[in-house]
């Protein structure tokens, strides 16, 4: 409906833009640098920032660079309710059938990290998303798995990525183990005014449009009601146009992104 009303090549402001037509602020560009550092010298980083901001998407860009020939990536969401359940989704990912009791199962997981990294010259990656949510004895896991060596060498890299708790948690004392480990971190901010803009603006230039879509005040009041968070600003434009669309206009002014606002409760 609105890339029909507005003649868009595509729509703007969705979260499945390829990684090669994705806006790359400072920050972002930073975190992918040090991702792409931990995937290549191997062993633990934590990469944290506010809700919205872009940390799947750095991850999803940062993944989508490795070939298969030199490394084997395990993406863990949910579901890891304790170290049963998180040693088994890392064998299924791996393409092994895990043993029922843990320590079975966890053995399987360390020897064929082991092979692969050792036999094959594949790097296994771990990606443990919304990681601020582990329970401590999977962290302590965690640091366990990176020491099946005697500390001698890291077989894997494995990265944690969550909300800023994760941080906060990292630095208990009962997990300083851990943060001894941690060898690459990053924080992603929101986006600066004018990054926010340049984001904004990527997104209209990329969808094709012949005319003006937005006015110069609904985007000033959307970048300043987002506070610079990504996400805020796909949802706020996104449902601007589409109001607008419902009512047969054919420009967004500032009075459809404010009575989106208020359905959002942001007024």
């Amino acid at each position: 409906m609105i890339q029909a009303a507005f003649n868009l090549k595509h729509i703007p402001f969705t979260k499945d833009i390829p990684e090669t037509e994705l806006f790359e602020h400072d920050q972002f560009k930073e975190m992918g640098r040090r991702m792409d550092q931990l995937f290549e010298n191997r062993g633990i980083g934590m990469f944290t920032g506010e809700v919205g901001c872009g940390k799947s998407t750095a991850v999803r860009t940062a993944l989508a660079k490795l070939s298969s020939q030199t490394h084997k990536t395990v993406y863990l969401y949910r579901g890891m309710d304790d170290i049963g359940s998180f040693y088994k989704q890392i064998a299924h990912q791996l393409g092994i059938m895990p043993s029922f009791r843990k320590s079975d199962a966890a053995q399987q997981v360390i020897s064929t990290i082991t092979e692969l990294y050792i036999q094959n010259k594949v790097i296994p990656v771990i990606i443990i998303d919304e990681a601020h949510l582990l329970k401590p004895d999977i962290l302590d896991e965690i640091r366990l798995i990176h020491n099946s060596q005697y500390d001698s060498t890291d077989l894997l890299a494995t990265a944690l990525v969550g909300q800023p708790p994760l941080k906060k948690m990292i630095g208990y004392n009962k997990f300083l183990p851990l943060k001894q480990r941690i060898s690459v971190a990053y924080h992603l901010k929101a986006l600066s005014k004018n990054d926010a803009y340049q984001y904004f603006n990527h997104h209209i230039e990329r969808c094709g449009a012949n005319t003006k879509i937005f006015l110069d005040n609904a985007i000033e009041t959307i970048i300043t009601a987002s506070k610079g968070v990504p996400r805020v600003i796909n949802t706020l434009a996104l449902k601007a146009m589409n109001k607008t669309v419902e009512q047969k206009g054919q420009v967004v002014d500032q009075e459809n992104v404010l009575a989106v606002m208020e359905e959002l409760g942001m007024k």
